[in-house]
Order: C-alpha cells, then sequence, then structure tokens
C-alpha cells in the first residue's frame, strides 16, 4: 500500500529518520508529568472519599453528589490529557517518527484521534455540573439528594453520548501520521485522520462547543456565587460565615480554571484555522494550547482538596478525624 498524500507512510524520507534532541517538541513531552503525577494523586484522594464514604450517613461538609461530579470532571481531563499527548506531544518529539512511516493508516490511529475529540467534549461538559450540584444544595436544602440523584441519573448518561453527536463522522476515517507544521522541525509528527463522512471536521464544532460550555458555566457559576453572598448575609456566627467565604474563593478559583480552559481551547483553534502552516508568530499560541488544557486538570483538583473541609484535619483532633465544619459546598 503507497503512503496516503500528505502523510508520511512509506515516505522514505521519514523511513531513514532518526531522533536528534530537537528542543521544545521533547521538553514539551517530558515537562507535564513532573505536574500530572502529583496532581493524579491529589484525584485520586478525592476519588476515594467518593468510594468508600458512606453516603447514607449524614455528615457535614460531604456530599455524594458533589465528590462524584468533581470526580467525573477530573477523570474526564485525565483522559483527554492522556489521548492529546498521544496525539501531539508524544509523536512531535520525533521518537516513533521512522516507526508510523513504517505502518500503513489504520483504525488504531484512528482511535486516538477519536477519544482525544470524545473525552475533549466529556472534559467541557462535567465542569458544569458542579456548580448545578451545588445550586441544588443551596435551593432544596432539604430534599436535595433526592433531586441530585434524579439529575446525575440523567445528565451522566447524556455527558457520555452527547459526544458522539460531534465525532461520528470519524466513525468512517482512516488514522494517519502528518508532519507538523511550523514551529514544528522536521520529524515532529501528529496523529490525524483522513476521509471523514461528508468531510467534516471537528474544528468547528470545538469551537462552537466551548463557546456554549464556556457560556453555560460562567452563567450556573455566577448564579451560585450570588446564592451563597446572599446566604452569606443571613448567617449569624463568624465561623459559618468565614466558611461560606471559603467556598466562594474556591468556586471563584474553579471557575477561573475552567475559563483558562475553555477560552485557551477556543483561541488556540482559531488560530489554527488561521495561522497552522504559516511562518507567522501567532502559530507558535499551538503550543500554549496543551498547557490550557491541563490547567483545567490541575487547577481545579488541587483547589477542591486544598479548600474543602474534608481534607482539612481539626487542630483539636488528635485521632486525625476530618474536620467537620460545614455542609456540603
Amino acid at each position: 500500500m503507497s503512503g496516503l498524500p500528505d502523510t508520511i507512510h512509506f515516505n522514505q524520507t521519514y523511513l531513514n529518520y532518526h531522533y536528534e534532541w530537537n528542543g521544545f517538541p521533547t521538553i514539551l513531552a517530558i515537562l507535564p508529568w513532573f505536574y500530572m503525577i502529583p496532581t493524579i494523586y491529589v484525584t485520586l484522594k478525592i476519588f476515594l472519599v467518593y468510594l468508600t464514604n458512606d453516603w447514607d450517613t449524614v455528615e457535614p461538609g460531604k456530599n455524594q453528589y458533589v465528590f462524584l461530579v468533581i470526580s467525573l470532571t477530573q477523570i474526564s481531563c485525565f483522559s483527554y490529557f492522556l489521548f492529546n499527548y498521544l496525539i501531539v506531544r508524544l509523536p512531535a518529539t520525533g521518537w516513533f517518527t521512522s516507526y508510523c512511516a513504517s505502518i500503513e493508516p489504520n483504525k488504531w490511529l484512528l482511535t486516538i484521534s477519536f477519544f482525544t475529540s470524545y473525552t475533549n467534549y466529556t472534559a467541557m461538559i462535567y465542569p458544569f455540573f458542579m456548580p448545578i450540584v451545588r445550586l441544588i444544595i443551596i435551593t432544596h436544602p432539604k430534599n436535595h439528594n433526592k433531586i441530585n440523584s434524579i439529575v446525575m441519573r440523567i445528565a451522566v448518561p447524556v455527558a457520555l453520548i452527547y459526544p458522539i453527536c460531534f465525532t461520528f463522522f470519524l466513525i468512517p476515517a482512516i488514522g494517519v501520521c502528518k508532519q507538523l507544521e511550523f514551529p514544528y522541525q522536521f520529524g515532529s509528527i501528529w496523529v490525524y485522520y483522513v476521509g471523514p463522512a461528508f468531510g467534516l471536521r471537528n474544528t468547528p464544532f470545538f469551537l462552537a462547543n466551548a463557546s456554549f460550555w464556556l457560556a453555560c458555566s460562567v452563567l450556573a457559576n455566577l448564579i451560585l456565587f450570588l446564592k451563597l453572598t446572599r446566604a452569606r448575609e443571613q448567617l449569624i456566627t463568624q465561623q459559618v460565615s468565614s466558611i461560606s467565604y471559603r467556598a466562594q474563593v474556591s468556586i471563584t478559583y474553579t471557575t477561573i480554571a475552567m475559563i483558562v480552559f475553555y477560552v485557551t481551547n477556543g483561541l488556540t483553534l482559531l488560530s489554527y484555522y488561521q495561522f497552522y502552516g504559516t511562518n507567522s508568530v501567532m502559530s507558535y499560541t499551538l503550543l500554549a494550547r496543551p498547557f490550557g488544557n491541563d490547567s483545567q486538570a490541575c487547577l481545579v483538583s488541587w483547589i477542591f482538596y486544598k479548600t474543602h473541609p474534608v481534607f482539612k484535619k481539626s487542630p483539636t483532633d488528635t485521632g486525625g478525624a476530618f474536620e467537620r465544619r460545614v455542609h456540603a459546598v
């Protein structure tokens, strides 16, 4: 089988390629693990609370659906990080260029591309559920568990099916390896696809979804922030008021993390549309996109871990019990 046009498959120049230090592509492949590995550890601690806690026992500071949404959000973020790493950052190093040139375009390469797109959509959707769950807790304090149970039973399957509406055209496609354009050097490749149904591409769908979920998430967080502010004004004790303030700060930082993710995604996609394949300095913005995506995984996990009372031990509790100061945030 001969190589497809604009791909590296069976191209003798790429078959003869040998890795040499190529600067930033290798650095960009190694650097993320220095902050992702500690963040994965923190996320596992959050997920462990969800898995091991007795949710039938009401305990201040813990809510099953807050931890469920946080866990789902971070699992989708790390899944997207992994597949995005396999589609761009790892092959861009040049470590597998010769091997990729020696194989035929195939469905395994397409699988990487498909799940990169799929997990990108889930990473957009799940953050929206977090303020929704918290709003239900605030507005329905007596039966919020029942309402959230119904909401999540619907929301989770929808979130899993929703991305297929924007990735179905990849099913008949085939995965290929292509040379990355400027500012990447010769030998830096990435995994892409050819032959999608109806000639559709991911980028317009990504842009539309990033804009839509950005607007929804910001609006939901704004409403939540206003609700918390109103609730704080009605509180009596300074202790509870301080906790409410910390919750507001946590939500504010979480919103910023989500905005960074959506905005970075949107801006770099626009940059890709306009400048990819040119020698414009704007093509360097493509290098920033993965770190904008990483910020959601890292910031949300660390903010939640550092601010939620479940992970703070009471100074008077020598037995190591969790501090119980606040109802679910």
